[in-house]
């Protein structure tokens, strides 16, 4: 096997993360050869994003910015992502008992009206 055939298999988590900076104030980054995120400036910092989008979080410098991009398999970004979805479970659970409240009371008191 030539040295091009190992370096073209080696696990993607040895493979270096190549930067481009793309637009004024937007750097993407791709490694082994497929897209891993992008860092965007916004007023006070830096945010960046996992290869899906997903906001890993927002930094003071550009270089703690890079330094922090992780998969979305990371397991912190796993941790993360599940905490927002339960977050949003409770809110719409919440909102529905609510409605459902609202609409029990209204029907007992329908007949008082």
């Amino acid at each position: 096997m030539s040295a091009g055939t190992l370096a073209s298999i080696a696990p993607l988590g040895t493979t270096r993360a190549m930067w481009a900076k793309v637009d004024a104030g937007f750097w993407v980054a791709h490694r082994g050869g497929e897209y891993y995120g992008c860092v965007d400036r916004v007023d006070g910092g830096f945010v960046a994003r996992d290869a899906h989008g997903v906001p890993i979080g927002r930094y003071d410098t550009l270089e703690t910015a890079k330094a922090s991009l992780r998969s979305t398999t990371d397991p912190v970004n796993d941790a993360r992502r599940r905490r927002a979805e339960r977050t949003s479970v409770v809110l719409a659970t919440a909102a529905g008992s609510a409605a459902l409240a609202f609409a029990l009371t209204a029907g007992a008191l329908a007949p008082y009206l």
